[in-house]
């Protein structure tokens, strides 16, 4: 899939890019949605405050060519941005804001934080497990590996809302 000019980016949030890692599948995610992806500074900057993520999330942005994106100087997005921290965490704010005005995508697994703005505002948001089903689905990753991606995640402590790839696909139908 190419990208034009008029095909939303997709804001990768910290918790997506910690379940790849989690996963051990993070070289794989910029294959999934080629060209689509995009990290905001603001993201970037709170995960790598984790001195053993910073040169993982560096060295992905490097090999997959991630665009770092900084942060807009639109004045409705720093006072979205503004409003929006007072409730939830920097990358999501960050995330909602400049999808809000720039009609961009999300991709994050906080829906308890995203979740309402989004469908308030017609924001379009995939989850770690959207983005795992688009890797079975275009052969990027088996039955298997998503299987073994989301027992390693949930072993390392994150949440997924699926113990493996079969309930989630079934969820969709």
């Amino acid at each position: 899939m190419s990208k034009s000019s008029d095909t939303p980016m997709i804001l990768l949030d910290s918790d997506v890019i910690r379940h790849f890692i989690n996963g051990g599948k993070l070289d794989k995610l910029a294959s999934i949605f080629p060209g689509r992806f995009m990290i905001l500074d603001k993201v970037k900057q709170e995960i790598c405050r984790s001195a053993s993520l910073k040169p993982v999330v560096e060295g992905f942005i490097a090999s997959q060519n991630i665009p770092v994106m900084s942060f807009p100087k639109d004045q409705a997005i720093i006072m979205e941005y503004a409003y929006l921290c007072r409730e939830f965490g920097v990358g999501e704010s960050a995330c909602m804001a400049v999808a809000r005005y720039q009609k961009q995508f999300i991709a994050s697994s906080n829906l308890k934080d995203i979740g309402k703005f989004c469908d308030k505002h017609g924001i379009t948001y995939l989850t770690t497990m959207d983005i795992l089903g688009q890797a079975l689905d275009d052969k990027i990753m088996s039955a298997n590996e998503c299987n073994q991606f989301i027992t390693d995640v949930l072993a390392k402590g994150s949440k997924l809302p699926f113990t493996n790839i079969a309930d989630f696909q079934n969820s969709k139908v």
